[in-house]
């Protein structure tokens, strides 16, 4: 499976408007008959889109869309759900992330009650339950790829992108004109 495939696949998956249970099933069964290496491959190219995701840039993003407040972990979801978006909107939020404010998936969001966050945790789960389902998967297929190929994946955001990291949330907000006007002070109340 080639990085054209995997994001057909993952576009494939939203069929009409599927929600991402009935998404994470379709994938599930496309998953389970796939030879061993595309369901390798697939693992490896989910991994893959983290590392342009994973950016201060980025999170200062998510934070605004989440309320003020997005975790490590919430980061991580956010990223799933950028891909669950496709391509398209994924490449557009990495060139610049105010362009989310124009993705048909986000304007929902903002109109939703105060804790509608983007994020979609289970997306990673999907290859991790096929291949303890699969005969030829020993293990963890996330320590199977990182060993049969060597992929090493970073877990905090690009030390290169170091001028957004210190940034604090009035300026990120700023700097995202587009979504703060949809999204405008939605802090997390806790």
């Amino acid at each position: 499976m080639n990085v054209d495939e995997f994001w057909a696949l993952i576009e494939a998956s939203a069929g009409d408007g599927a929600g991402q249970d009935e998404r994470e099933a379709w994938l599930r069964r496309r998953l389970l008959r796939a030879p061993r290496a595309d369901l390798l491959d697939f693992v490896q190219h989910l991994a893959a889109t983290r590392e342009p995701a994973n950016t201060y840039r980025l999170w200062h993003a998510a934070n605004l869309m989440c309320g003020g407040y997005c975790s490590t972990d919430g980061f991580h979801y956010f990223q799933m759900w950028l891909v669950g978006n496709g391509r398209a909107v994924y490449d557009a939020a990495i060139a610049d992330p105010d362009s989310l404010a124009a993705a048909p998936q986000v304007a929902p969001l903002a109109a939703a009650p105060e804790r509608a966050y983007p994020g979609w945790e289970s997306l990673e789960y999907v290859a991790l339950h096929v291949g303890r389902e699969r005969d030829d998967i020993d293990g963890d297929i996330r320590d199977v790829v990182t060993d049969e190929r060597q992929i090493r994946l970073r877990f905090d955001p690009n030390p290169e992108d170091v001028e957004w990291r210190d940034l604090d949330d009035a300026a990120a907000a700023r700097a995202y004109p587009r979504l703060r006007a949809l999204f405008g002070d939605r802090r997390k109340l806790d």
